[in-house]
C-alpha cells in the first residue's frame, strides 16, 4: 500500500464556550496534537499523516476522527474521551494500524479497540471498492 493514509481529526469538538466565544483549546485540538505526538514516533508515522479538520458535522458526538484513504471505505468515529487523551490516541493509532492492513479498510466491530467498538459513526463506502458486510 504506496498511498498514504489519513487521520482526521475535528477541531470543534468539544470547545470551551462562553457568551458565545470559544475560550481555551477544544477537546478535539488537544487531541490532534496528543495523536500527531504519538504517531511521530510510531511505526505508522511513514504510512499515515493526522490533519486537523475545522469541523466535521457530527457535533453531538465529539470528539471525532475520520480514518481515509484511497480505495478503501472511510470510518468516521465519534464519542471519543477528550479526558483521556493518552489511551484514545493510542486506540486510535492501534484502529489505524487495523485499517492499514485492510486492502479495502474494513475492520470487524471485535477486532477494534474496545474504545472504538461503540463509537462508529458511519462507514462511507469508496468510489473503487464499494463495502459489502
Amino acid at each position: 500500500m504506496d498511498d498514504k493514509h489519513t487521520i482526521f481529526v475535528c477541531q470543534s469538538c468539544a470547545g470551551n464556550w462562553q457568551n458565545g466565544r470559544e475560550v481555551g483549546n477544544s477537546g478535539g485540538y488537544l487531541l490532534h496534537q496528543e495523536l500527531t505526538d504519538r504517531l511521530a514516533t510510531s511505526q505508522l508515522a511513514q504510512d499515515f499523516e493526522v490533519k486537523a479538520v475545522k469541523c466535521m458535522g457530527a457535533c453531538s458526538r465529539p470528539c471525532v476522527v475520520a480514518f481515509a484513504a484511497a480505495g478503501k471505505s472511510t470510518y468516521l468515529f465519534g464519542d471519543l474521551d477528550r479526558t483521556s487523551l493518552a489511551e484514545v490516541s493510542q486506540s486510535i493509532l492501534e484502529c489505524a494500524s487495523l485499517y492499514h492492513r485492510q486492502p479495502d479498510g474494513a475492520m470487524k466491530w471485535s477486532e477494534r479497540p474496545e474504545r472504538l467498538r461503540k463509537s462508529v459513526i458511519g462507514i462511507v463506502p469508496s468510489i473503487e471498492r464499494p463495502v459489502s458486510i
